[in-house]
């Protein structure tokens, strides 16, 4: 099949899970036992997913140093990036959250230029700043209230963590095969995550509050990542991470319509066409 199939599929799902994370707002007392329970409920569909594919039998063990180094950084990247995630929401406003996580994009794109030697052609540039400009357009939002410093620090980090993370993904296909990378790719920060350890009354707290809500939108994502890996195994990274954003776009203008976010929407509809062309030039 065709990157592209798999990159929309990804944006698809990703953008059910951005709606429904609205929708469902899954705003805790304990973002850490959030963090642990989202990705174990990962871990364990990946995992699901992996046996009952027959994945296995085409299971990859490389003998390279690097690709063991390669998983170590992804999955370190990947974790302190899920253990900040839910602490950054609580400490943000929705767009300004969202416009600080548009560094992750930047460092992705950039990184993938020089780890994988691609070409920067005139049409990948031209859309690929298209996108940015886009999700930029969408995300800032004018806001009477103050932003915690330590909310924005966090977010910068977590984003440059994510974008490393994202930009390391396509080696690690090839270094693993794609359902034997995204399985690692799940349960290791989710053991990361416990680290130094975690108190179990808040890990029961948390679970019994929303452990339905949670289950949906890990469901969601691992789906999303696993039809991002494969996208990213078919074609060049620089064009699949620039249009794999586009998920926060349609999460802004499918909310016009389900969910009745009718603010700036010249602003949105702008920002929509944008998208639309600088997808287009990526293809």
């Amino acid at each position: 099949m065709s990157w592209a199939f798999f990159a929309i599929g990804s944006v698809l799902f990703f953008t059910s899970l951005n709606l429904l994370q609205r929708v469902l707002a899954v705003d805790g007392t304990y973002p850490r036992a959030i963090a642990i329970i989202f990705t174990s409920f990962g871990a364990l569909i990946s995992i699901g997913y992996f046996f009952l594919s027959g994945s296995y039998n085409s299971i990859k063990i490389p003998t390279q140093i690097d690709a063991w180094v390669l998983l170590f950084v992804a999955t370190v990247c990947y974790g302190v990036y899920e253990r900040g995630r839910f602490i950054v929401a609580k400490l943000l406003d929705a767009s300004v959250m969202t416009t600080v996580q548009n560094v992750s994009v930047l460092v992705a794109f950039a990184g993938s230029l020089f780890l994988y030697s691609e070409s920067l052609t005139p049409f990948k540039a031209v859309g690929a700043g298209l996108i940015l400009i886009s999700l930029v357009l969408v995300s800032f939002t004018k806001t009477k209230t103050n932003s915690s410093i330590k909310g924005i620090l966090l977010c910068v980090g977590i984003s440059i963590l994510i974008g490393i993370a994202w930009m390391l993904d396509k080696r690690g296909v090839e270094y693993f095969s794609t359902e034997g990378y995204n399985v690692l790719v799940w349960t290791i920060p989710a053991l990361l995550l416990f680290l130094p350890s975690v108190k179990l009354h808040e890990l029961t707290f948390e679970y019994r509050r929303a452990y339905k809500q949670i289950l949906i939108l890990a469901a969601l994502n691992v789906v999303g990542y696993l039809l991002q890996l494969k996208a990213l195994a078919l074609t060049e990274a620089t064009r699949v991470i620039p249009l794999l954003q586009t998920s926060t776009l349609f999460t802004v203008l499918l909310g016009i319509i389900l969910l009745r976010e009718r603010n700036n929407i010249k602003r949105k509809m702008i920002a929509g066409v944008l998208a639309i062309i600088g997808a287009s030039l990526l293809m």
